[in-house]
């Protein structure tokens, strides 16, 4: 054996050895906190995070995730899109995605969203490295919140963490969801995606009686241009 296959060989092991670490500690891609007033673990479409989402909310959650680059088939609720962006990842056995050489980065596209105003929720669970503070929806960022953070002993160490972002947003007109989030660097493990969007407010529709009021000052101010023209 020669002297680079005697290194390579530690090498490998090390890192199975942290990532399956990583996976004793994410409690097999499953919640350790309750957030936005939801406690499902996620650990079967029996206890999802979002135990009954809202009629017309866009919902969707990630527990195992084993296509790579994209991961067009959630674990619980409805459809949705996770894609890896940097090429740079690879799915693990225990269905993460984890990085050795650099920052993984990551998007999610969830459909369509009617007008109106919505609460937007991502949540992530990573294990190794941290995520990055900074998600975006649709261009928006925001900062994350820890919902849950416990040290990780052997392998590579770092820490099991969950993450949410939240949002407010108000859409003028049909709106695709396109949320993104990536690793702060290296050896981060994405164990869990989940996303759920609310409809809080729809746009104002005129009663009837506004509306007639309204037809008759615009008629009356016609009226009123063609005069001054005559």
């Amino acid at each position: 054996m020669s002297l680079s296959a005697r290194v390579l060989v530690p090498a490998l092991s090390t890192l199975a050895l942290a990532l399956s670490v990583g996976q004793a500690h994410a409690a097999a891609g499953q919640w350790d906190s309750a957030v936005a007033g939801y406690s499902g673990t996620g650990a079967s479409a029996a206890s999802p995070w979002v135990a009954t989402p809202a009629a017309g909310s866009s919902y969707a959650e990630w527990n195992a995730i084993f296509g790579y680059p994209v991961d067009n088939t959630p674990d619980i609720a409805g459809a949705g899109t996770l894609t890896e962006t940097t090429g740079s990842a690879f799915p693990t056995s225990g269905g993460n995605i984890y990085s050795i050489s650099g920052a993984s980065a990551f998007r999610l596209d969830m459909g369509t969203a009617a007008a109106g105003t919505w609460d937007v929720y991502l949540r992530v669970a990573t294990v190794g490295s941290a995520v990055g503070d900074v998600a975006t929806l649709n261009g928006v960022s925001a900062t994350r919140s820890i919902t849950f953070s416990q040290a990780i002993t052997g392998g590579f160490g770092g820490t099991e963490e969950e993450s949410l972002w939240k949002w407010t947003v108000t859409l003028g007109a049909a709106t695709p969801w396109l949320t993104t989030f990536a690793a702060s660097g290296a050896h981060m493990s994405l164990d869990q995606v989940a996303f759920y969007a609310v409809q809080t407010a729809t746009p104002a529709v005129p009663e009837p009686q506004t509306l007639a009021l309204m037809l008759a000052g615009m008629g009356a101010l016609g009226v009123m241009h063609r005069r001054r023209r005559g």
